[in-house]
This record gives C-alpha cells, sequence and structure tokens, in this order.
C-alpha cells in the first residue's frame, strides 16, 4: 500500500504524453514514447519487487540506494534541515535527497515512488526531445531519435532508479530549448526561463554548477546576439542587453562561489582526480591529466576527452560489461560523427543551431571528462549529453541504415526519396 503513488506515476507517465498537442499528434511518436517507458517502469518494478532478477540483470546501483536511504531519514525528520550550500560549493547530491525525502513525507517513504519520479522526468525529456525536433526541422526523425535515446541499455537503467541523471537530462535539454527559442524570438520570458532551467541544472551537481555559469553565457550570447539583423542599431542593443546578462550572471556566480577562473577550476580538477585515483579500479583510464604546464594541458587534455568519450577500446576489453562498454562508444563515435558531419553539411539558420549544440554538449562532455577517471563512472556521466548527440547525430545514422537496407534488398526505387531527405538536411 505503501507505493500507491509511485502506482499513480505510472499511469501519469503513460497520459503525459498526450498533454501536448505536437505530441499526441502523431500516435508513430507516442507509441515511441510508451515502448521506452515500458523498459524504464520494467527496471524500476524488478530493483523493487524483484531484487533477485534486478542483481541478475545489473541493474542494482548502490548510489541509488544510498540516496533512497538518505531521502528516506530526511523525511522522517521531525524538523527537516535544507541545505543548498557546503562551504561555498553547492549540493547536488544534498538537494536530490531533500527533493526525495520531501516527497517521501508527503507521500510516504516508497522506494518505488522514488524510481518512479525518475522515469517522470525521463519521459518529460521526451517531450522536450520531440520539440527540438520540431525546432529543428527534423520531423521525419521523430520515431527515430526518441528510440535511439530512450532505448539505450544506460540511460533506461540510470534514469530508472533514485539517481540524477534523469533530471539533469530534463534540464539540460530544457535549457538549449529555451536558447533555441529565444534564437529564433527574443523575449524577456524566454530569457527567465532559461535562465531557471540552468540553475536548475547546475543544482544537480557540484560539476554542473560550475559549467552552467558557461552554459549560461554560451545560451544568452547565441540566443540574443545570434542572429543577423539588417538593422544595426537593434543588433548593437541586442549585444549590449547580452552583455550585461553575461555579466550579471558572473558576478552574481562569483559572489555565491560559482564563478572560477581557468586556474582555479584546474587545480580543483587536479586535486579531485587524484583523489579519484587513490582506488584501485580495473577500468580507469590510461591517460593522466598534466596541469604542470600549458603544454602539458595542451597535450593531455584531447587526450583525456578522447579517453573519456571512447573507452574502452577494444584491446581493453576484458569481460561482457566491456564488450558492452565498448558498443555503446562506437555508438557514441559514430552519432557524434554523423552530427558533426551535419553541421559542417548544414546552412544558414540550422548550421547555427547545430553549431551552438554542439558547443554546449562537447563542453558538457569536456567538463565531465576532466572530472572522471573510469570508464565505469563516465557510463553515467554521458547519459546527460547523449540526447543532444542523438539528436544531432541520428538523421545521418537513420539515413544509412536506410540505404543500407535498400541497397542489401535491391529496392533502388526509394533511393530517390532518401536522396531527397539528405538534400533537405542541408
Amino acid at each position: 500500500m505503501q507505493d500507491w503513488a509511485g502506482w499513480l506515476l505510472v499511469l501519469f507517465s503513460f497520459s503525459v504524453v498526450l498533454m501536448w498537442k505536437h505530441v499526441r499528434s502523431d500516435t508513430k511518436v507516442v507509441r515511441a514514447i510508451w515502448f521506452c517507458l515500458v523498459f524504464h517502469h520494467a527496471v524500476a518494478y524488478l530493483n523493487v519487487y524483484a531484487p533477485d532478477a534486478s542483481t541478475f540483470l545489473d541493474v542494482y546501483i548502490p548510489d541509488a540506494s544510498m540516496f533512497h536511504g538518505d531521502g528516506v531519514t530526511f523525511a522522517s525528520l521531525s524538523e527537516p534541515e535544507w541545505r543548498l550550500l557546503n562551504a561555498g560549493v553547492i549540493c547536488g547530491s544534498d538537494i536530490y535527497i531533500q527533493f526525495l525525502g520531501s516527497f517521501y513525507r508527503a507521500f510516504g517513504s516508497s522506494h518505488f515512488l522514488g524510481k518512479e519520479l525518475s522515469v517522470l522526468a525521463f519521459v518529460l525529456s521526451c517531450v522536450v526531445l520531440v520539440k527540438l525536433v520540431d525546432h529543428l526541422d527534423l520531423r521525419r526523425f521523430r520515431v527515430g531519435i526518441v528510440l535511439l535515446y530512450g532505448l539505450l541499455p544506460s540511460v533506461v537503467i540510470f534514469t530508472s532508479v533514485t539517481l540524477r541523471e534523469s533530471w539533469q537530462v530534463l534540464f539540460f535539454l530544457l535549457s538549449v530549448y529555451w536558447a533555441i527559442r529565444l534564437y529564433k524570438q527574443s523575449g524577456i520570458l524566454k530569457v527567465s526561463f532559461l535562465l531557471i532551467s540552468v540553475s536548475c541544472l547546475g543544482l544537480m551537481h557540484h560539476g554542473l554548477s560550475r559549467y552552467a555559469v558557461y552554459l549560461s553565457a554560451i545560451c544568452l550570447y547565441w540566443g540574443i546576439f545570434g542572429h543577423k539583423k539588417s538593422v544595426h542599431w537593434a543588433r548593437d542593443l541586442r549585444f549590449i542587453f547580452a552583455g550585461l546578462i553575461i555579466a550579471c550572471v558572473i558576478i552574481s556566480s562569483h559572489k555565491i562561489g560559482l564563478f572560477m577562473s581557468l586556474g582555479e577550476a584546474l587545480e580543483g580538477v587536479k586535486g579531485f582526480r587524484l583523489s579519484l585515483l587513490a582506488y584501485d579500479v580495473r577500468t580507469t583510464y590510461s591517460f593522466m591529466l598534466d596541469t604542470s604546464s600549458v603544454h602539458g594541458l595542451v597535450t593531455t587534455i584531447p587526450m583525456v576527452f578522447a579517453e573519456y568519450m571512447f573507452a574502452p577500446f577494444p584491446w581493453q576489453v576484458e569481460n561482457v560489461k566491456d564488450i558492452y562498454a565498448l558498443l555503446e562508444s562506437i555508438l557514441r563515435f559514430l552519432l557524434l560523427f554523423s552530427a558533426l558531419s551535419s553541421w559542417h553539411r548544414s546552412s544558414g539558420e540550422a548550421r547555427s543551431c547545430y553549431g551552438f549544440l554542439l558547443t554546449a554538449v562537447l563542453g558538457m562532455e569536456l567538463m565531465w571528462a576532466l572530472g572522471t577517471v573510469n570508464w565505469g563512472t563516465a557510463a553515467r556521466h554521458h547519459v546527460p549529453g547523449y540526447s543532444v548527440i542523438v539528436l544531432l547525430g541520428a538523421p545521418s545514422v537513420i539515413l544509412f541504415m536506410r540505404k543500407l537496407h535498400l541497397e542489401m534488398f535491391g529496392r533502388g526505387k526509394v533511393s530517390g526519396e532518401l536522396n531527397e531527405q539528405e538534400r533537405h538536411m542541408s
């Protein structure tokens, strides 16, 4: 009986898709999201009601149990102690625990409820992803993008348990969505929604709190000043307005301890990585970050980033988990290559949007790369940015698979349609 709120969320998650006209008008997209939801709910169910099966399927995650346990403890307090900062640093884990604990206080300390809250964030991220697909004029690839995003095993697992990843995905997608809305049509309300989304993203993790400062600057500058106007005075006003907002964001961030200089950031990264390397883990990366000199940074950051994005490499595979991680890294490479190729072929407004999204997601991945020392942890950190990589890279991959299918089965008469779709994308 204590799980009644979780089961209500199960029903609500299927109906929430129908609340947006642009989503419910396409029955194929609705079915694709529902299909993904079935797998997410299955992971949540097995994790709570069939722990033996969840252990066999390797969906038991200690961090998720820790968050749930701390949330239960927070809910049991007679007078909850709310905490946002610790020694000037945003406590993303504490904020998430307080979030879970608040729902547990209201509806009961149900582990199933905590997991279904993550699934709810996932389905909302699907809605935002579909809206981004429409803004990038990729409607014909809606279903493929949703399935590639929602059915990746690491996405299914990490967004169906009591972890922060599903909320990180949601707020990251909302941030870039409002930036694109601002780019297409300026408005103070869009600026407000953008800053709220970025702020919520920053609250999810102490590393994201730093990244949020730079994401705000990128979004505001590109959204307000990115598109060209024929009227020069309007251009100047947009430049001044964007500069003032960015300055306000940086100054306020500096006041609460979020803004860091490059030197401070590198020193913090160095100390954090050394603390992580104290643990002897089989999946530790081979390249180390050298912060002792400019030459060391220039030569090691690309290697650290490449290993974070694409490890394990074939020669590092030792067991079944490594095989899956290798397959996922291959998929990520193909999607990223396709995304860069699409950006290179595009022009005008589409090229500007692609460039902004690539800058945003690669900036996030670089932030995670600097604070990650093994590919086991990297599997979780890839989840927030994977949504945008799929958005940009999936269309070209889907077209390639369709061409391959047509060539294998000799259906050349349809190839003209695929060529037309490629010309439209470019």
